[in-house]
């Protein structure tokens, strides 16, 4: 193994972490998604599972740029060994853009909350203090 292979896993991964995400997370695929539902169930579960569409990814990107970390007698065994790595790294890429995505999330609704806060009329003075 070299590090040039171990790179090229780590590119794959962050790749395929990001397009998996997008593809089964965004809105900009949700027809996309309902459309492959409406084909099968099976091909629209896959589109909407970030897990398991990013095994297919990953095994397009391995079989296209070939890297080997670990070397024996059988090319495909390589390969699968490769694969599964970068799935491996690919899910903890995956659980750090999660973590960024839900604590975006949560400023987005602080923003708003405190926006609303002080959209609302305050109370004038007088009014405060009179009694029923």
């Amino acid at each position: 193994m070299n590090w040039t292979t171990l790179w090229c896993c780590f590119v794959i991964a962050v790749a395929a972490s990001s397009i998996s995400i997008t593809i089964s997370q965004t809105e900009i695929f949700a027809q996309w998604r309902e459309w492959t539902k409406n084909l099968h169930p099976k091909l629209g579960y896959l589109f909407q599972c970030f897990y398991c569409i990013k095994h297919w990814i990953i095994f397009l990107g391995i079989a296209i740029y070939r890297p080997i970390l670990v070397r024996s007698n059988y090319l495909l065994i390589d390969l699968t060994v490769s694969a599964f790595f970068t799935v491996t790294l690919s899910c903890c890429v995956s659980g750090i853009l999660f973590k960024v995505f839900l604590l975006a999330l949560a400023k987005k609704v602080r923003e708003q909350e405190v926006t609303a806060m002080f959209a609302k009329p305050l109370n004038s003075p007088s009014t405060v203090f009179e009694k029923d």
